[in-house]
């Protein structure tokens, strides 16, 4: 696809249409008979020339009346003459071109003219009328201007000159021109002014008049040179089609009308074809005589009038075509030209043949060369080909040959020469996406419009498509052929098209995405971060896609990006999806966070928790640390906790499985810490143990399990302390026979000997461990057996020893002894069975008659037995044990003969 953009001054507009409205009319200056009026000039592109009407209105009429009939206003100010002294009137302004008139602006309000009651005699001039400058040559301008209304004695005229654009003005000429017509002289070809006249009398210089509409110097208008190289395209034995090249110099006006002329070949006179002109080089020439000889030639004319003729053309015979292959192209065009390549194009043979034309060959030589090569072996279907390999600064002629199914057809005429050398200054056309609309353009950067002067030409896709794909050319009237193209290809065009998308829909880059966290009294703050967000940023909330509304609840910090909603009520009817959808200029982002589930219940009850939290611990009693199970140092077992925000009237209560505790100490509310001792600790002691706190503002409530873990932990402790303070194994000698004792803090083993034996002998050991580590006491039970009492009384008592109810009488085996006469000793050397009744009497007592029953050998337990934890592959953590300092552990208790020493809490059995 090819689009031809013609760019012409710097845009690319429709022609055909009138000008716009013009607007703001105002005042500039008023005088008794004359106002000056200035306007905004509508927006306007087109290269036809516009121009002005002025209307005027007198108060208390209905009847608008054009005021410049004879001349176009060019400026957008002028002065309107021939007004009353001292009436109102309103004004209003339509533009205009060869299309028409558009409609009249809003007039103004009413404006007075001056009135004065006295005139001086000694006045200056009134200021001279509308200023008209034209063309003259390619350094000097005709002016024209129409006199003051008030000559008073007027001597002549003073004309200024200022560059368009400048205030720099300066005087054309040195002493008063008496006529309203003067030659300025002396300008800048190429260059546009603006000019204004001063009228002059013996009192001095008049206003300046209005200023003249910018004009550029150059030539006046001449007719066009002559058409040429006239060619033949087709003929069917009755008409002949002519074609023509335009003429080389148009006389500084567009070429629109044609003459042709005929004749016989071998006569002088010339007939012409046709009394209209021909506005298109393409003409065909109707009641031709068959087989007749004939030549033609061609005049153009522009607004400067008709220009000389043509060549005559070569002899054309008026003969019907019959040839199978097609007929010449014409009309070669050049653009692009570059330092090696160039781009020709051409329009198709009027005549094709036997057949469609399938497509084209372009041939070219140098300059007077007549060897002419293909520039495309394989025909192209399109009319357009970019030569490449061309010589720089080398002239070339081309011309072009249509093919069809039976060959190759008539070469087209031979076009002008052209030089492969680029023009100053040529840019190429470059292909971006705008960066803040996605449009994909084409841009085109001329600067031979005017001197210093550079024109940017774009052509904009805003909804560009895969149809859009193909060769884009741009060429500017008025130039030395400056021109360029474009190919989009299919490939470009969708990196384009996915730019333009990513462009247009921008993604607001996010640090961190929806989250939420739970604030007090339960509410959920749900936010996200975004990388940058300006001022400008709007955003919603949605809730399983219901917009969450509340102005007061949303809010945003520009500096961190930061863009939150706090929901004061989460409860169950909240769970599911929410959303942020986020818009900062054109950026757009959404985030979502579902909440369904373990995770909802779990956000659920954080909510509900803390809910509670702040209305119990801002409006009421409540506990400021919850029960606590506490080991002390000298094995004690208490649950403790602290209180707050109390009154008076508050009370505090211990439950356990809701059944009440009355301890044996009343809570110390006045400190704020509250304990319950738990005595003989053990498995019976275990459950849910409660502590409330209450009074008029509310109630509060700490409750703690122990059982499980809580009681692992605290019998593991326990077995910790107590182990570290068992005692060395004892040997004591009971009524019921031999016992051996281990002394601790929280729990006393003991073990029972009856009647010892030869196999009775030996170490006996006691192990008592717990998670962390072990503690063992040993005792042996071999050797000697020594038995001590302590006596006394006045007299000196007499100590006997008795075995078995017969006195034992000292031997090698047994040493009787009685050391400060009251410390008597009995040592039975190799301990036997016979050994297992042994007592001490003092004199004068009764001896026994009865020998005591043995026994077995046995363990006394403790009355309430406790299992000792055995080590665990992965210990737990103790229990804290109280900070305070430990009591000092109490003396073992003596045992009844028979038992042992009871336990206060008893071990867990295995």
């Amino acid at each position: 696809m090819v689009l031809r953009l013609s760019v012409g001054y710097c845009f690319l507009v429709a022609e055909g249409n009138p000008p716009g409205v013009p607007s703001g009319v105002q005042v500039c200056e008023i005088d008794r008979t004359y106002v000056v009026l200035s306007w905004k000039s509508p927006p306007y592109y087109s290269k036809a020339p516009m121009w002005y009407y002025l209307e005027k209105l007198m108060s208390g009429s209905n009847a608008w009346q054009r005021v410049n009939t004879q001349v176009p206003i060019r400026s957008p100010r002028y002065a309107v003459f021939d007004l009353a002294e001292g009436k109102e009137y309103k004004f209003r302004v339509l533009s205009a071109n060869m299309h028409g008139t558009s409609e009249p602006s809003e007039p103004t309000t009413l404006i007075q003219t001056l009135q004065l009651k006295g005139l001086s005699a000694t006045c200056v001039p009134s200021a001279p009328g509308q200023v008209i400058a034209t063309r003259e040559t390619d350094t000097s301008v005709l002016i024209q201007w129409a006199p003051p209304k008030d000559p008073n004695n007027l001597i002549g005229y003073y004309i200024d000159q200022c560059v368009a654009g400048s205030k720099d003005w300066t005087s054309a000429n040195h002493k008063p021109h008496k006529k309203t017509k003067f030659v300025v002289s002396g300008l800048a070809k190429g260059q546009t002014y603006v000019f204004r006249v001063q009228a002059i009398n013996e009192l001095g210089l008049s206003d300046e008049s209005q200023e003249s509409a910018p004009l550029t110097v150059k030539a006046a208008l001449t007719p066009p040179s002559a058409p040429y190289d006239i060619a033949l395209l087709n003929c069917d034995g009755r008409s002949m089609v002519l074609n023509w090249k335009k003429p080389l110099h148009s006389g500084g006006a567009e070429v629109k009308e044609y003459y042709v002329d005929k004749r016989r070949s071998g006569t002088a006179l010339w007939r012409e074809v046709h009394i209209p002109p021909v506005h298109e080089r393409l003409y065909k020439v109707e009641g031709l005589t068959e087989g007749a000889v004939y030549q033609f030639r061609v005049y153009a004319a522009n607004l400067a009038g008709l220009g000389p003729a043509s060549k005559h053309s070569a002899d054309f015979t008026c003969e019907l075509w019959t040839m199978p292959e097609p007929g010449p192209a014409h009309d070669l065009t050049f653009c692009e030209v570059r330092d090696n390549s160039l781009v020709v194009e051409w329009e198709e043979p009027v005549y094709c043949g036997s057949g469609p034309i399938t497509g084209y060959h372009v041939e070219y030589a140098k300059k007077d060369s007549t060897d002419w090569v293909t520039a495309n072996e394989a025909a192209v279907s399109h009319r357009f080909l970019k030569v490449t390999g061309l010589q720089a600064a080398e002239s070339y002629v081309f011309r072009v040959r249509a093919v069809n199914a039976a060959g190759v057809g008539m070469a087209s005429m031979a076009s002008d020469l052209v030089t492969a050398k680029a023009v100053a200054g040529s840019q190429e056309v470059s292909c971006v996406v705008d960066e803040k609309t996605g449009d994909i353009v084409l841009s085109f950067e001329s600067c031979q419009l005017s001197e210093g002067h550079r024109c940017i030409s774009k052509l904009i896709f805003k909804n560009p498509d895969k149809d859009d794909v193909g060769t884009f050319s741009v060429s500017v009237t008025n130039t030395e052929g400056v021109s360029s193209s474009y190919t989009i290809t299919s490939e470009e065009l969708a990196k384009m098209l996915a730019l333009s998308h990513d462009i247009r829909h921008p993604i607001i880059p996010l640090k961190t995405e929806l989250s939420y966290k739970i604030l007090e009294r339960g509410r959920m703050r749900f936010w996200l971060q975004a990388e940058e967000i300006s001022s400008n940023v709007t955003y919603k909330f949605f809730a399983n896609n219901k917009e969450l509304s509340g102005p007061n609840k949303m809010g945003h910090d520009v500096s961190t990006g930061i863009i939150e909603f706090i929901l004061d009520h989460f409860t169950e009817e909240n769970e599911g999806t929410f959303t942020c959808q986020i818009t900062d200029g054109g950026g757009k982002a959404q985030s979502s966070l579902v909440l369904i589930g373990d995770a909802f219940k779990a956000a659920l009850a954080e909510a509900d928790y803390q809910r509670r939290e702040y209305i119990r611990v801002k409006e009421g009693p409540h506990f400021s640390e919850f029960l606590t199970l506490q080991i002390g140092d000298d094995c004690s077992v208490t649950l403790v906790c602290k209180v707050a925000n109390l009154k008076k009237e508050s009370e505090f209560h211990w439950y356990k499985e809701d059944t009440e505790i009355i301890p044996d100490v009343k809570p110390d509310l006045g400190s704020g810490v509250c304990k319950l001792p738990i005595k003989e600790f053990s498995q019976k002691t275990t459950g849910v143990y409660k502590a409330t706190i209450s009074d008029d503002r509310g109630k509060d409530m700490s409750q703690i399990d122990i059982s499980g873990k809580v009681f692992d932990d605290a019998i593991s402790k326990l077995s910790q302390l107590a182990g570290a303070s068992a005692a060395e194994l004892v040997i004591k000698c009971t009524a019921t026979g031999i016992q051996l004792q281990c002394h601790m803090k929280y729990y006393t083993s003991e073990m029972n000997v009856i009647e010892p034996g030869e196999k009775d002998k030996g170490s006996y050991s006691i192990v008592i461990t717990n998670a962390e580590n072990s503690h063992k006491r040993t005792l042996d039970l071999s050797g000697d057996g020594h038995l001590t009492c302590t006596v006394c009384g006045d007299p000196k008592p007499q100590v006997s020893w008795l075995k078995n109810g017969a006195e034992v009488e000292p031997d090698d085996q047994y040493v009787v002894s009685l050391d400060q006469g009251k410390f008597a000793s009995l040592t039975i050397k190799g301990v036997s069975m016979e050994d297992s009744d042994v007592s001490v009497y003092r004199h004068g007592e009764k001896l026994p008659e009865a020998k005591p029953t043995l026994t077995p050998k046995t363990i006394i337990p403790p009355k309430l037995p406790i299992e000792i934890p055995q080590p665990k592959t992965q210990p737990a953590s103790a229990a804290p044990s109280a900070a305070a300092s430990p009591a000092p552990s109490p003396a073992p208790p003596k045992a009844p003969a028979g038992r042992g020493i009871r336990s206060p809490t008893p071990s867990r059995r295995k």
